[in-house]
């Protein structure tokens, strides 16, 4: 039983190292392109994929990448604890000794900071 456990880790050690090879050497395996039983597969543009809503989305997180330096350093403290280590309202409240109430104002008037200093980029 030991003997076949440890050949049968040792095989998969030694397949994730070829992989790790292949990978440092950017090379294709064709075994992406077959499914389970070895029928190759056919690869269809996926429609659901909106090409356009994908590029409003990346130009708008470079636009709020650029906004974020704007704010203070308290207004950028308290957006990074919400949304970045994502911590509850009530979490940075006691973090910045305030009430989730006055943590939820000021992110709302944060918000609208960013919104109005984003749609000035436009």
């Amino acid at each position: 039983m030991r003997e076949q456990y440890a050949d049968f880790y040792k095989e998969k050690e030694r397949w994730r190292y070829l992989q790790k090879l292949d990978t440092n050497h950017k090379l294709l395996s064709l075994e992406g392109f077959t499914d389970s039983e070895g029928n190759v597969l056919d690869f269809v543009v996926d429609e659901a994929v909106d090409v356009a809503e994908t590029v409003v989305h990346a130009v708008m997180v470079d636009r709020l990448k650029a906004a974020l330096p704007l704010l203070s350093d308290g207004e950028l403290a308290l957006i990074q604890a919400i949304f970045f280590e994502e911590l509850s309202e009530r979490e940075v409240g006691l973090r910045l000794g305030m009430t989730q109430s006055v943590v939820n104002k000021r992110k709302a008037k944060i918000l609208a900071k960013l919104r109005k200093i984003i749609e000035n980029k436009i």
